[in-house]
């Protein structure tokens, strides 16, 4: 997804500790599995309808997997899984690795960087459905210049234009109160900017926008999922389907 001329380099190239991936974040999530339950159910319901015509999954930062349901990726024969978290592999596996054993999956895991090397990994697997699993919205963690940011997560859809495709990823993020319900999943064919995304979910006080409001084509259906991140920290996540125009 670098875009020609770019070469600011990723400050996480090489890293241990990054933000979608790394000890803290493995730890977390291993701690905080029974408190995703609903967060994790939804999407798996969203992921199990999607039926692309593809025996092959082209996994695009899935980290160690802890969101994703095992019933989905045993659906498929092969699985390119592409991460640059040196721990992803290992956790990937324990988490999975019996599921994909009985479903006879071949799983495969290459240490590349996603938003670096975009191009060459799509032309490398070309008959693969792909899944950006929750890393589009990590972007702006891995590139200081919000505007050049943006442009490559919004170059996404163009690149894939031919392919089958499915993302789901963080559009807000930020302090919820453990006492305040949860907001509702919904559905919608906008794609609501930052604030409007806000108001629409009935959010108050300050929320960092992911810059993934225009990932999406535009008449996406974009199913709105909570994820209570931490007691006190909720994710907006969006999930979407994409087939060829």
């Amino acid at each position: 997804m670098a875009e020609s001329g770019e070469t600011a380099k990723d400050r996480y190239d090489g890293a241990l500790f990054i933000p979608s991936g790394g000890p803290v974040w493995h730890w977390r999530a291993l701690l905080r599995q029974w408190y995703w339950a609903g967060f994790k159910a939804e999407l798996a319901s969203l992921l199990n309808q999607w039926q692309p015509p593809s025996e092959h999954l082209l996994l695009l930062g899935p980290s160690a997997g802890w969101c994703l349901p095992s019933s989905f990726l045993s659906r498929f024969r092969t699985i390119d899984a592409v991460d640059i978290d040196p721990l992803a592999p290992a956790l990937f596996r324990f988490n999975h690795g019996v599921a994909l054993a009985r479903s006879g999956t071949r799983l495969h895991f290459h240490k590349r960087n996603v938003f670096r090397e975009f191009d060459p990994i799509l032309k490398s697997h070309p008959n693969h459905a792909i899944l950006f699993s929750n890393i589009l919205g990590q972007h702006l963690f891995h590139d200081e210049n919000e505007t050049r940011a943006r442009a490559t997560i919004e170059s996404v859809k163009g690149k894939l234009m031919a392919r089958h495709w499915a993302s789901f990823h963080d559009r807000l993020s930020g302090f919820y109160p453990k006492s305040t319900p949860l907001p509702t999943a919904r559905q919608s064919h906008i794609a609501f900017e930052g604030a409007a995304l806000a108001t629409e979910l009935g959010l108050s006080g300050e929320w960092l926008d992911h810059l993934t409001a225009n990932v999406l084509p535009e008449g996406t259906l974009r199913h709105l999922i909570a994820w209570p991140l931490l007691a006190d920290w909720l994710h907006s996540v969006e999930f979407g389907v994409v087939k060829p125009r």
